[in-house]
């Protein structure tokens, strides 16, 4: 009898539950949307309409015609026809949306940006002010903070979903862009949809085909290019001209959230990706084949890419780790290498459109990098910093377009102003202001050495604690304050690139100045005799023989310590060598604490005595045409004809 009373009453409590449920579901949704609606309000200060909404049967639920309003009123950002969804009860018992199948049809989101000053969706990306002011610091972990956006992904991929007609637009003055889904599928463990991308430069179709289990926290995807050439996709290039595109691309993704560190693995692979910017290079770069093996573990206080990481780009194996860690304080190191037993595979595998140099280049031998980076942000003067590319066996078989040793001999040497050629002229003998090594001043060669790379002839084209140096003060100031540049880097760069200031730029150099250096395919002395014959002394004044007449009337060989460091200083900035001087044509006084600084460092390197660096006077007179620019005749300009006929002298 107990039990059967005991069994009535549970059943009268339920049945009373449900009924509760069924005669409040409708108050409770609209509620939710009520809710809903004056949060995109506060928030925002736009309108979101929901013009009809209620059940159909006990646990599906329909919305049609949901409208967003951004807060000018002007250009609807969001429009939906329909959604058809069954709910989970207990989710809407706590005021919360949440489903188990879906059903979309007809969306629409309209992006559009009218000036440098409007445009209908850059409102939600402004913080309410109140949130600025009562910021809560998150405290939770890097885990906790994961295993919040996890769930989140696998309460979508527990869903069966269908997606039909979802479309993305943009425009602007110069542009209209759109990406658009004809249909999507997914029933809760297979994904299946098409995909059209509209760009600038073209339209693509797209298939992405996939396996979701996110019980176990799996994802396995795969897209593919079907139709249409290599056109750059939409959206990409609003973050400063970005461009990208790729023929195939694959994602295995798994990670386990039920312990204290989360580990997470993945596979990511890449055919024939394209991408262009402006900092990596002027062309486009083309990657065959990428692939990339990621091991992570994240913790309460730590992220870390763990030994095992892979990063290959064609046949060159990378092996990556990297660790973030913020306490007991914060802490970046880095570590990465690669071996290959055969040297073409690093050459063969340089991307199309970066290391143009290097087209038909071989090699053969060994090569292994390493670099170790090491940082402490609060204290960037902390900084470690190592990075080796080590040979065995090496050899150059085969130069492709450049021919790295032509320093070695005579050659043409165009000099440039920016991206804009002057002139061209022969680094050698049959030039009658070429001036060899053992013809210039050693007060200039030394002064030169101190003031641009005092180990110059002691390295090996590379100067780690220079760049240590740079990479911590440019984390201190917050920019690129300062560079790391060798002589020999400023040749090769000067010499066999062009004077782009890009990604690729910057490491086809490295590479370029190792070949040169490791391999010995010119000496030292032929290098520095180069340098000093091709750099700008002044405006449209190229190599010491010209700035030796430009200045003093004399030749390199007979310059001063004084004229020496005055031309020292020139480097930096050769086209205002003028504001060095007043009007009477004396150096201006700011000078003399670089004189002096030079002439400690000369003594310090046993270059010049004592007594030498004590005599010293910040003066020098000019006796070339420079001082017709310093103190015009009769406030005539010199004439450049006259600054021609010097130059062919």
């Amino acid at each position: 009898m107990k039990f059967r009373n005991r069994f009535l009453f549970t059943l009268s409590v339920m049945l009373l539950f449900f009924t509760t449920i069924i005669l409040l579901r409708q108050p409770i949704l609209d509620l939710v949307i009520r809710k809903a609606q004056e949060k995109v309000k506060q928030r925002f200060g736009a309108t979101l309409i929901i013009q009809e909404a209620g059940f159909l049967g006990f646990r599906d639920i329909y919305m049609k015609n949901v409208i967003l309003i951004p807060p000018d009123g002007k250009d609807t950002l969001f429009t939906m026809q329909s959604l058809k969804a069954r709910i989970r009860i207990g989710k809407l018992l706590k005021m919360q949306i949440g489903f188990r199948e879906l059903v979309v049809d007809n969306v629409e989101v309209n992006l559009v940006k009218t000036d440098s000053t409007h445009s209908n969706y850059l409102f939600l990306f402004k913080k309410r002010i109140e949130l600025d002011t009562a910021k809560v610091v998150n405290s939770d972990g890097y885990n906790e903070r994961f295993k919040m956006l996890f769930r989140k992904v696998n309460d979508i991929f527990n869903e069966d979903i269908t997606i039909r007609q979802f479309v993305i637009n943009y425009q602007d003055v110069n542009r209209r862009e759109m990406v658009k889904i004809p249909e999507l599928f997914f029933d809760g463990s297979l994904f299946q949809s098409s995909i059209i991308t509209s760009s600038l430069e073209g339209v693509n179709l797209w298939v992405v085909k996939g396996k979701a289990d996110a019980d176990k926290g799996h994802y396995d995807f795969a897209v593919n290019r079907i139709r249409g050439a290599a056109y750059a996709l939409p959206f990409f290039d609003l973050i400063d001209g970005f461009k990208v595109c790729f023929d195939e691309a694959n994602v295995k993704f798994s990670a386990d959230e039920s312990s204290d560190i989360i580990p997470v693995n993945g596979d990511f692979a890449m055919k024939n990706l394209i991408v262009n910017h402006w900092r990596i290079s002027p062309d486009d770069v083309l990657m065959p084949d990428i692939n990339f093996h990621l091991i992570a573990n994240i913790a309460t206080d730590s992220i870390q890419v763990a030994p095992g990481t892979l990063f290959r780009l064609n046949k060159l194996p990378i092996n990556i780790t990297l660790s973030y860690n913020r306490n007991p304080e914060q802490r970046i190191t880095l570590d990465e290498g690669f071996t290959v037993a055969d040297a073409q595979d690093l050459f063969s595998s340089l991307p199309d459109g970066m290391f143009h140099t290097f087209k038909g280049f071989k090699a053969s031998g060994e090569l292994a990098h390493s670099l170790h980076f090491d940082l402490l942000p609060k204290y960037p003067d902390s900084l470690s910093f190592d990075s080796q590319l080590k040979k065995k066996n090496f050899r150059i078989l085969e130069y492709g377009t450049e021919n790295f040793s032509k320093m070695s001999a005579p050659f043409s040497f165009l000099a440039m102003d920016g991206d804009r050629p002057l002139r061209s002229f022969v680094i050698g003998p049959e030039n009658p202001l070429f001036t060899p090594y053992d013809q210039i001043s050693d007060y200039l060669k030394n002064t030169i050495l101190t003031s641009e790379d005092p180990s110059f002839f002691n390295h090996t084209g590379f100067v780690e604690e220079s760049f240590r140096e740079s990479i911590a003060t440019n984390i201190k100031q917050g920019r690129f304050a300062r560079g790391g540049s060798t002589i020999s880097m400023q040749l090769v760069k000067n010499i066999h690139l062009s004077r782009n200031k890009t990604i690729a730029r910057k490491l086809e150099e490295a590479l370029i100045v190792w070949l040169i250096e490791q391999n010995r395919l010119v000496s030292k002395e032929r290098m520095f005799e180069v340098y000093l014959n091709i750099i700008e002394w002044g405006p449209n004044i190229y190599g010491i023989g010209e700035a030796s007449h430009f200045y003093f009337g004399k030749s390199p060989k007979d310059l001063t310590l004084a004229e020496s460091i005055y031309l020292s200083s020139l480097i930096p900035h050769p086209k205002y060598f003028s504001y060095s001087f007043d009007g009477d044509g004396n150096l201006k006084p700011f000078m003399a604490n670089y004189f002096k600084l030079v002439a400690g460092r000369l003594v310090k390197r046993e270059k010049i005595t004592q007594a030498e660096a004590d005599s010293l006077q910040p003066i020098v007179h000019l006796n070339g045409l420079a001082l017709q620019i310093v103190m015009p005749l009769d406030s005539v300009p010199v004439d450049s004809l006259e600054l021609e006929q010097l130059q062919i002298q």
